[in-house]
Formats: structure tokens, C-alpha cells, sequence
């Protein structure tokens, strides 16, 4: 590698040097502004009640927690689920159970006044 070859950052520079200077309109800079900030405020009022909602959950907490958080419950959820054993599996319950379900519950509201 020679001197007389440029690193790609003296190209670019000699390159953008050697472009014309063009103004641009004010027309075309207002425009461009406007759908900028109309555009920032489209995503902030969408992110609002994401923002909500994490409040809600964690408090002043990056949106990552809160959802990690929840997808790591769902997995233990679906876990569990599925490692549960089945109503075939499970043995058969006894008679003393069963007569125990078919019996209505004794409730005393009063007790408790």
C-alpha cells in the first residue's frame, strides 16, 4: 500500500467537498419537520398506554421487565400444565371422597356478625 492511495474517510471527504452547495427550500424544510414531529407524536401516543401499563406493573421499570416477567410465569404456566397428570391417570377417588363432594357445604353467615 502505497502514499499515494486514500483511506476510505480522506475519499469520502474529498468526494462530499467536491459536491455542489445546494440550499434547500424552506417549503421542503418546513414539510419535513412537520411530518418528523407528526410522526414522533403518532409514536408517543401509541406508546402511552404501553407506558401505562408498565407503570402499572413495575414502576419506572425498562418495558423489557415487566414483559420478561410475564412471558417467563407463562412458561412456568404451561409447563406445570402440561407435566400435571391427567384425569386417567390420577387414581380413582374413594368412596368416602365422593360422598364428601355430594354433600352440600355448611355455611353460617351469621356466625361471622
Amino acid at each position: 500500500m502505497g502514499k499515494d492511495r486514500m483511506d476510505d474517510r480522506e475519499f469520502v471527504e474529498t468526494a462530499l467537498r467536491a459536491l455542489p452547495s445546494v440550499a434547500v427550500p424552506v417549503a421542503l424544510e418546513t414539510r419535513l419537520l412537520a411530518g418528523f414531529d407528526a410522526l414522533a407524536a403518532k409514536r408517543a401516543a401509541r406508546a402511552g398506554w404501553l407506558r401505562r401499563w408498565r407503570d402499572i406493573m413495575w414502576p419506572g421499570a425498562p418495558l423489557w421487565k415487566p414483559a420478561s416477567v410475564l412471558a417467563l410465569s407463562l412458561l412456568i404456566g404451561l409447563s406445570a400444565g402440561t407435566l400435571m397428570p391427567t384425569a386417567n391417570q390420577v387414581s380413582a377417588p374413594s368412596e368416602q371422597t365422593l360422598a364428601a363432594l355430594d354433600s352440600a357445604p355448611v355455611l353460617d353467615l351469621s356466625g361471622d356478625l
